[in-house]
């Protein structure tokens, strides 16, 4: 079934504005994946024609889709499915797991990677002993060319090895060296972006991110990781299953 019909499907099935049956039904052909992460929507003259409605009432469905970060719009090219990332708050996963399950190549920037005795801060919030050796990895995280999270990582270099060189996934790493989180307390707020992590994650400055915190800790309750991560809030949806 192509895409037209199905969508002149879900408008019949509506009652109510036309604009708002239209824009319901883009929504759910988008939520239900019917027209793929990236991928481009027909252009606007010609879907307005097959879907007998005017390029004005299309034009204002598109700028809502827009607002809610379910489509982007590039000067020149069209409007394009957002690649937005469903997070799952019931699974430790990290972030190239959830890339690598989505079929999305994650790609990861190293800014920094250090190793130095634990912060103090990083101490208190741990219960690391003061003078601990850590490996301090900064990097920005991308999925193919976009960038999507700004990231802070301390783990005990005990997690990594000395000799690890921050590439590839932090937690298969650790997984190696039998250092991964077993648990994680982890807490969440959306933000205004300050000047610098605005550049970083390339978006203007006030927007508002997502910032998560999260303390790892192994399996015998020894903290294992100290994060701190902005992501994206027009591409990250975390989600939660709650059984009452």
């Amino acid at each position: 079934m192509s895409l037209v019909t199905e969508l002149r499907q879900r408008l019949n099935r509506q009652r109510g504005p036309l604009g708002l049956r239209l824009t319901n039904a883009l929504t759910s052909a988008i939520e239900d994946e019917l027209i793929a992460a990236g991928e481009a929507l027909p252009p606007e003259r010609e879907l307005a024609d097959d879907l007998g409605v005017s390029r004005s009432t299309l034009r204002l469905c598109l700028e809502q889709l827009a607002e809610g970060g379910l489509i982007e719009t590039r000067r020149g090219a069209g409007h394009f499915v957002s690649r937005r990332i469903l997070k799952p708050v019931t699974r430790l996963t990290g972030f190239t797991d959830d890339m690598v399950s989505r079929g999305i190549q994650p790609i990861s920037r190293i800014l920094e990677k250090t190793i130095m005795p634990v912060p103090p801060d990083t101490a208190f919030r741990t219960a690391l002993p003061l003078g601990t050796p850590v490996f301090v990895l900064v990097r920005l995280r991308l999925a193919g060319d976009e960038i999507l999270a700004y990231e802070r990582s301390i783990v005990p270099v005990t997690s990594v090895g000395e000799d690890y060189d921050g590439t590839g996934s932090l937690y298969g790493r650790m997984d190696r060296h039998g250092g991964r989180p077993k648990r994680i307390l982890q807490s969440m707020r959306a933000v205004e972006a300050g000047p610098e992590i605005a550049d970083h994650l390339k978006v203007k400055p006030s927007t508002a991110v997502l910032m998560i915190r999260r303390i790892g800790y192994g399996g015998h309750g020894v903290a294992v990781e100290d994060a701190i991560s902005w992501y994206r809030g027009d591409r990250y949806d975390y989600v939660a299953e709650i059984n009452g």
